[in-house]
């Protein structure tokens, strides 16, 4: 059980898993993820969310979110908020300007709320230098910052994941087997490692080819930050840049925006 008050509870939706972190004056108390399926219900919160109990005094004084999967999970969240605390949910929204931070996209809507999210944390944990972002999800996300808080704009490719489906979806007699780790092991010689070190050494490939377009556009020092749920595999691959993993930057982004921008409110 969390040492009382919990004041924060932030929560990012992803297209697969959930995650929660609970904060008290800038700081983590505790986290937890838990997958879920498209027609999710409530009972995937009850889970999430189970440690908290059901005391009154332990419900958070404020619950902040991103959803980047659709209207129907944060609608689920929502009135599983409103039932167990009598609380809203407030979500993150892409911003043109935060702080010394400014958006590239001509429509922010269009980027979304997790990256920039992902943006403002890698910015911020790093004063000083220029910062390349991967969000290593159900999608590859790439995000340039440069050290005076100009976001130049970004990449998105494709998982693992979903090049895996999209080959098998397209070829009628390739059914290897799912493997998510990189074997060095010298050139394949059966169609399963075929497939699965083909599709690493192309995402090794692109993302190396990332690091370097930044290391070329930005102004040093240049730092590569890493977060997501791929990313251990990606830090396991060979010559690869050095990598700062940080496992929390979309919860210390959204934090860290929807705090600041109730204090410039005034709430």
């Amino acid at each position: 059980m969390w040492s009382r008050p919990v004041v924060i509870l932030t929560v990012d939706i992803g297209n697969s898993r959930i995650k929660w972190a609970t904060w008290q004056e800038h700081r983590i108390l505790a986290r937890g993820v838990a997958g879920y399926d498209s027609d999710a219900s409530g009972e995937v919160f009850d889970r999430l969310f189970a440690v908290l109990g059901e005391a009154p005094a332990e419900a958070p004084s404020a619950i902040y979110a991103v959803c980047v999967a659709g209207e129907a999970i944060a609608r689920v969240l929502d009135d599983w908020v409103r039932r167990r605390w009598q609380l809203g949910v407030e979500y993150l929204q892409t911003q043109k300007q935060f702080a010394d931070i400014t958006n590239a996209y001509p429509d922010p809507e269009q980027h979304g709320a997790d990256r920039w999210a992902v943006v403002v944390a890698g910015h911020q944990a790093y004063p000083g230098h220029s910062v390349c972002v991967i969000g290593a999800g159900t999608a590859i996300t790439v995000d340039l910052v440069n050290k005076d808080g100009r976001h130049l704009g970004g990449y998105i490719l494709p998982s693992f994941a979903s090049m895996y489906s999209a080959l098998l979806a397209d070829t009628a007699n390739i059914k290897p087997r799912y493997d998510q780790q990189l074997d060095q092991q010298g050139i394949p010689d059966n169609t399963r490692d075929a497939v699965n070190q083909g599709l690493h050494k192309l995402l090794q490939a692109g993302i190396r080819e990332m690091c370097q377009l930044a290391e070329d556009r930005m102004e040093a020092p240049v730092r590569v930050v890493l977060t997501g749920g791929f990313a251990s595999t990606i830090l396991d691959y060979p010559e690869m840049p050095i990598m700062h993993h940080k496992p929390d930057l979309v919860m210390q982004g959204l934090y860290s925006i929807m705090q600041q921008n109730k204090k410039n409110t005034g709430q």
